[in-house]
């Protein structure tokens, strides 16, 4: 019984030691790893960053390869996907937010990727003045102006009217009619040229001229100053074209003269100006010319001898020419309505002999975009 029990107590013993070693165990392989994470995260902290700069020090051979690698080429940009769906003929284009707003007084080229709808614009201008004092009387402006792209062509069509009417105290009166339309295809070569070739239509009371028919071929600039200055504040578009004119006279000069209409071969120039202070003033510069290539005829007024009869008699020739220059400013009040002051001078150069060569006009108006 002895011997048994000692034996048993021996057992026990060794258990417990076995125990207490496993304890041990477990606890120094649970600081090994410990340590091992650590060391692992302090190797990783220090790990340096694969920079351009570092592997050029580090490692020169393969930073001369990557390097001299072929580039891959930039990413092709859908010419559909830059721009919404189309919102309609009647609906304002969207357009990216870096692009100009006035898109028809600017080039197509400057819309990248170009446009794929068609652009629709629609301006009018209107004013009138009431006069009194030494003379009574009423003047009446307007304008209207529609423009359409698609692509790089652009069609211009443009009307203008003036009309006057006005009773001096001697109780004579005179009335002005001066009428204009104007339309124009164009195709644009390049962001700086265009070709273009139309018609431009003029009614001059004043002048006695009845109807004057030019049609034109030419060339121009949207903006010959988008190398120069802000493209966003100024604009200065150009025009110039050759066509034939044919004058129709009023009634009155065909008596005068026993003719009804002469035919010449001119130029047709036109500038336009634009600079703005702001997103709500705008200073506009208009100014059209037409010069005769060929020469025409001075006329003068005689009285036939023993008679009260006048007549007209050719005095000489020259080559005649007519502009007309407007100065705006225009005031808006959000982007479909504003004001405007403007002033013109229209000048000819071989008027009729009761006809004055200048003729100027103050007004004030108002004018509708869409």
């Amino acid at each position: 019984m002895r011997n048994v029990s000692k034996s048993r107590s021996g057992s026990a013993v060794w258990q417990a030691g076995t125990g207490f070693v496993k304890r041990c165990a477990v606890f120094l392989l649970i600081a090994a790893a410990g340590t091992l994470c650590v060391a692992a995260a302090d190797v990783r902290a220090e790990e340096p960053v694969l920079t351009p700069e570092y592997l050029k020090q580090t490692n020169p051979e393969l930073y001369r390869q990557i390097q001299g690698s072929p580039r891959l080429p930039p990413k092709r940009v859908d010419p559909d996907q830059p721009y919404p769906a189309y919102p309609g003929f009647f609906a304002q284009p969207v357009l990216k937010p870096d692009q100009l707003e006035d898109w028809w007084e600017n080039s197509s080229f400057l819309y990248t990727p170009q446009y794929p709808y068609l652009l629709k614009h629609t301006h009018m201008k209107f004013s009138y003045g009431k006069t009194t004092g030494n003379d009574d009387g009423y003047a009446v402006k307007g304008g209207l102006y529609l423009a359409l792209r698609k692509d790089r062509f652009t069609n211009f069509i443009g009307y203008e009217v003036d009309k006057k009417n006005i009773e001096s105290r001697d109780g004579s009166s005179y009335d002005k009619d001066v009428q204009s339309f104007e339309e124009t295809a164009l195709y644009e070569l390049n962001r700086y040229l265009f070709v273009e070739a139309g018609m431009y239509w003029q009614r001059l009371s004043l002048q006695k001229i009845r109807d004057r028919y030019m049609p034109f071929a030419g060339i121009g600039s949207y903006n010959v100053l988008q190398d120069v200055l802000d493209q966003k504040k100024d604009r200065l578009g150009l025009n110039f074209g050759i066509g034939r004119v044919r004058d129709e006279y009023e009634p009155i000069i065909l008596e005068m003269i026993n003719k009804d209409s002469d035919t010449f071969n001119g130029v047709y120039a036109r500038a336009d100006f634009s600079h703005k202070f702001s997103d709500l003033l705008t200073y506009r510069q208009k100014f059209v010319m037409k010069h005769a290539i060929d020469s025409t005829p001075i006329y003068s007024i005689t009285t036939i001898p023993q008679t009260t009869e006048q007549q007209a008699i050719v005095v000489g020739t020259t080559k005649r020419y007519d502009w007309r220059w407007t100065n705006s400013l225009e005031f808006a009040l959000n982007q479909y309505v504003g004001f405007l002051v403007s002033y013109e001078v229209a000048y000819d150069s071989n008027p009729w002999p009761v006809v004055a060569k200048r003729d100027t006009e103050l007004m004030t108006g108002f004018k509708f975009a869409y």
